[in-house]
This record gives structure tokens, C-alpha cells and sequence, in this order.
């Protein structure tokens, strides 16, 4: 199977947002889990609105900015949620759903 460029930065871009979501609950942490898990509501249940701040991402430093926007770019444009472009993808966003599921009581 021929992996497109795009392809490519959707998976990095989940990858760069998803060890620090996974591992941290700092300010940086919480904007890349809410983008990751905005990108993939629609197969975790119960259902929950990830907002997204577009402000909030200048918080984040270049990498993770660039990022953001990769998964914003491939999921707007490839139509495939995070969870099916990584391996392992449905565990760890279970586990990052799980992780963050409470957000508004922190």
C-alpha cells in the first residue's frame, strides 16, 4: 500500500500529541488531548464535546503546533479518524479518552 506525504504527517502528528496527552496533565498535555480527541468523538461512547480553543494551540511550542494542525489537516481531509492511522490506535485512545474523560472537574 503507497502511503501518501499527507499520510505520513497525520500519523507523526498523532504520535507528537499523543505520548505527552498519554503521560502528562500539564497545559500542554490537556490542548493535545483535546485536539486528538476531538478529531476521534465519534467512535468513543459516551459521547463527550472535546472543545477546541484555536487560541489555546499558541501554547504549544512549534512541533506540537505544527501538529495540531497536521491532525486537523489529515482528519478534515483524508476523513480517517486517529485512532484507525496508528498502530495500536484504539487502545491508546481508549486509554487517552479514559485519562481525560473527566477534564471539566480538573
Amino acid at each position: 500500500m503507497i502511503t501518501s506525504a499527507l499520510e505520513v504527517r497525520y500519523q507523526k502528528s498523532i504520535k507528537i500529541l499523543l505520548d505527552p496527552a498519554l503521560d502528562n496533565s500539564d497545559e500542554k498535555a490537556r490542548i493535545g488531548a483535546s485536539i486528538l480527541l476531538s478529531a476521534n468523538s465519534s467512535l468513543i461512547r459516551p459521547k463527550q464535546r472535546w472543545l477546541v480553543s484555536v487560541p489555546e494551540i499558541r501554547y504549544l511550542n512549534e512541533e506540537e503546533r505544527n501538529a495540531a494542525l497536521g491532525v486537523i489537516h489529515g482528519r478534515v481531509t483524508l476523513n480517517l479518524l486517529p485512532e484507525m492511522v496508528i498502530h495500536g490506535g484504539p487502545d491508546l485512545f481508549h486509554r487517552l479518552w479514559h485519562r481525560w474523560r473527566n477534564i471539566e472537574e480538573w
